[in-house]
């Protein structure tokens, strides 16, 4: 298929064609405010209502991932004393209250515990894996969702409350986030190609579109068929609202892997 008819069949294809699309609101996006209740028998919202950077972690107790990550957003707690920052724990409501004490005792974390009845909230936020940390600016608008990482998860968290509170520029905030690595002798151009897309993965999660095209165009400038490349390019076109242009990475992308992850999500958003 031609990029010209991909991308007239992309425009016309009707959304039930396509796969159901993300209920996990996107960076930018303005947040509901829930009310829930707490470990503690009493309620508090999901974010502040004070005009401050929210963090919001989802965390399942028992499990080791979420453990981790608790014990490290102590550490955050501590850094944020005294900043317009508030930090809450989110946890399903089937999870008995007993057992969510002792899980943040544990990690030395002393937050509120939000329990998610019916788990609604996870659904409304699309959240699918534990743990996950959620940032919202001073005005309620999602910043970021972040998914579990093993290392440095408590550096990234606190780069972006420290740009949200205007302590660091948009640069210093990337190098935190996704600091350039320097080529190691004899590196084929298919792993340098990858390191560029996983880092264009990252600052499309971030919002950074134009960004993500980059990473994805120096990827492909080193692994011409690099279907993940061009899958990411795709999606970062998509999400600049320019599907037209889409249509050719898309189709390259396919034709290098029709299972590309990153094709598929591209396509949906082009059909919606």
């Amino acid at each position: 298929m031609t990029p010209r008819l991909l991308a007239l069949s992309l425009a016309l294809a009707s959304p039930l064609s396509a796969p159901p699309a993300a209920s996990r609101p996107g960076p930018g996006d303005p947040l509901e405010n829930p009310e829930l209740a707490t470990v503690d028998g009493g309620r508090a919202p999901l974010l502040s209502r004070a005009g401050e950077v929210s963090v919001f972690v989802f965390a399942r107790p028992g499990q080791e991932h979420s453990a981790r990550t608790l014990r490290e957003m102590a550490g955050c707690a501590r850094d944020f004393a005294g900043k317009p920052v508030r930090l809450v724990v989110v946890v399903s409501g089937s999870f008995p209250p007993v057992e969510v004490k002792a899980a943040l005792a544990e990690a030395g974390l002393a937050v509120p515990a939000l329990r998610d009845e019916g788990d609604e909230l996870y659904d409304r936020l699309g959240v699918r894996l534990h743990p996950v940390v959620g940032i919202a600016d001073q005005r309620q608008h999602l910043f970021a969702f972040l998914p579990y990482q093993a290392v440095n998860y408590c550096d990234g968290v606190k780069a972006r409350v420290r740009f949200l509170l205007g302590e660091i520029d948009r640069e210093a905030l990337e190098k935190v986030v996704a600091p350039p690595r320097a080529d190691m002798p004899g590196a084929s151009a298919r792993a340098v190609a990858n390191r560029d897309v996983n880092l264009g993965k990252r600052q499309l999660e971030q919002g950074l579109y134009d960004k993500a095209l980059a990473s994805a165009r120096k990827a492909l400038e080193r692994d011409p068929g690099s279907a993940p490349a061009h899958a990411l390019a795709a999606r970062a076109l998509a999400a600049l609202g320019r599907c037209p242009e889409a249509a050719a990475d898309l189709e390259a992308a396919l034709r290098a892997d029709p299972d590309d992850a990153g094709a598929q999500a591209a396509r949906s958003a082009c059909a919606r």
